[in-house]
C-alpha cells in the first residue's frame, strides 16, 4: 500500500512538472525507460535542427544515427542512470551553445528522461565579444610602452651603424646588433600574441607562458617608473589553456597593478611570481601601491564595479571569469596603504 502511494506521488510530481515545462514553453524532450522518444515540443526540435517526422516513432540510438546531439544524449543520459541523479553539461557544436539538463524521473516504476534545453549561443556571442573587446583595450593600453621598448634597441642599433660607418669595420658590430634586433623581434611576437584571437586551449607550461610575457611586462613597467620583479618554477607540469586569455589575464592585472600607484610614490615595485600547490599552479601578483578597504575588496568581482573614474567595471570580472572557466580559482586581498595581492590558479595536469 505504501509502496503504491509513493508511486502515486512520483507520477502526480512527474505530471506536474510536465505541465509546468509546457506552461512555460521550455525546450525539452521526453524519452522512456528503452530511451524511445514519448514527447517533445518545437523549440526543442528548433534548437537541435531535428525535425518532427525524425522524431516520431523514434528512438535516441536511432536519432543519434544522424544527430550528433543525439549522441550526446546517449552518453550523458548512460551518465546519468549510473549515478540516478540530474545531471548537466554544456553542449557546444558550429557555434550553437545549449545547457543541457537531464532529469530521471520514475513513471510507472521505471526509469523515464526529461532533457531539457537552455540556448546559451547569444550571451556566449556577448562574452565572447565584450572579452574581445576587452582584450583589445589591454592590446591599446600596452601599445605606447611596446613603442617605448623598442627604442631602446632601436638606439642601440643606429649608434653601432654610425661607429661601424665612421670605423668601416661593420664585423665588429654585428653580433651586437643581430642580437638588438632578436629582442625587437621578441617583443613584437610578444605583443602580437596577445593580440590574437584564439579559442582553443592547448596543453602549455605556465612558466614558459608567464616568461613569454615578461619583455612586455618590463617594457610596460619602466614606462611607469615600476620595478618589476619576476620569479617563477620551472617546472615540466602543463595546464590547459587558451594562451591569448591568459595573457589578457596578466596584462590587466599588470595594468590594474600600476594605476594603484600614486603618482608621487617614491618607490613602486611589482612582484610576479608562480609556484605549484598540489594540483595546481599559483600565480602571485603583489604591488605596494595604495591598496584598497576591505568593503571595496568585496565588491571587486561584479559587474560594472569600478573605483576609477573612467573604468567599466567589467576588466575584474572578466579575468575572474577566464580564470574560473579554466577550472581555476581568481583571489584578491588587499590592505590600505600596503598594497594589493592578486592570486590567481590553474589546475594542472599531474
Amino acid at each position: 500500500m505504501l509502496h503504491k502511494e509513493i508511486i502515486g506521488k512520483q507520477d502526480y510530481r512527474n505530471q506536474t512538472m510536465f505541465t509546468l515545462i509546457e506552461e512555460l514553453n521550455l525546450p525539452y524532450l521526453k524519452v522512456d525507460q528503452t530511451l524511445k522518444v514519448v514527447s517533445w515540443n518545437e523549440m526543442f526540435s528548433f534548437l537541435t535542427d531535428i525535425k518532427k517526422e525524425e522524431l516520431q516513432h523514434s528512438s535516441l540510438k536511432e536519432l543519434a544515427i544522424s544527430h550528433e546531439i543525439a549522441e550526446f544524449f546517449l552518453n550523458q543520459i548512460e551518465l546519468s542512470s549510473k549515478y540516478v541523479q540530474i545531471t548537466k553539461n554544456i553542449y557546444e557544436n558550429e557555434g550553437s551553445v545549449l545547457n543541457i539538463t537531464f532529469i530521471p524521473e520514475v513513471e510507472n516504476e521505471h526509469v523515464c528522461y526529461f532533457i531539457m534545453l537552455e540556448d546559451l549561443s547569444l550571451q556566449t556571442k556577448y562574452e565572447e565579444l565584450l572579452t574581445f573587446q576587452h582584450q583589445m583595450q589591454a592590446v591599446s593600453h600596452i601599445a605606447a610602452s611596446v613603442a617605448h621598448e623598442l627604442r631602446n634597441p632601436l638606439s642601440v642599433i643606429k649608434g653601432f651603424l654610425q661607429l661601424s660607418h665612421l670605423t668601416c669595420d661593420f664585423q665588429k658590430y654585428y653580433n651586437t646588433i643581430i642580437s638588438e634586433l632578436n629582442r625587437m623581434n621578441i617583443i613584437i611576437e610578444d605583443f602580437l600574441s596577445v593580440s590574437r584571437k584564439k579559442s582553443n586551449r592547448k596543453w602549455q607550461s605556465p612558466s614558459n607562458l608567464i616568461q613569454s610575457l615578461v619583455e612586455l611586462m618590463k617594457a610596460e613597467c619602466l614606462l611607469h617608473s615600476v620595478e618589476l620583479q619576476v620569479n617563477f618554477d620551472k617546472s615540466f607540469a602543463l595546464c590547459h589553456v587558451n594562451e591569448s586569455m591568459f595573457k589578457q589575464v596578466m596584462l590587466n592585472l599588470l595594468r590594474n597593478a600600476i594605476e594603484a600607484f600614486d603618482d608621487g610614490a617614491s618607490y613602486k615595485y611589482l612582484k610576479v611570481s608562480s609556484k605549484e600547490v598540489g594540483e595546481f599552479v599559483h600565480i602571485e601578483l603583489i604591488d605596494n601601491g595604495k591598496g584598497m578597504p576591505k568593503e571595496v575588496v568585496e565588491q571587486l568581482g561584479k559587474p560594472f564595479f569600478t573605483t576609477k573614474e573612467k573604468g567599466t567595471g567589467v576588466g575584474i570580472p572578466l579575468c575572474k571569469k577566464i580564470v574560473e572557466d579554466h577550472g581555476g580559482h581568481f583571489y584578491v586581498s588587499s590592505e590600505r596603504d600596503v598594497g594589493t595581492k592578486v592570486v590567481i590558479t590553474f589546475p594542472l595536469l599531474v
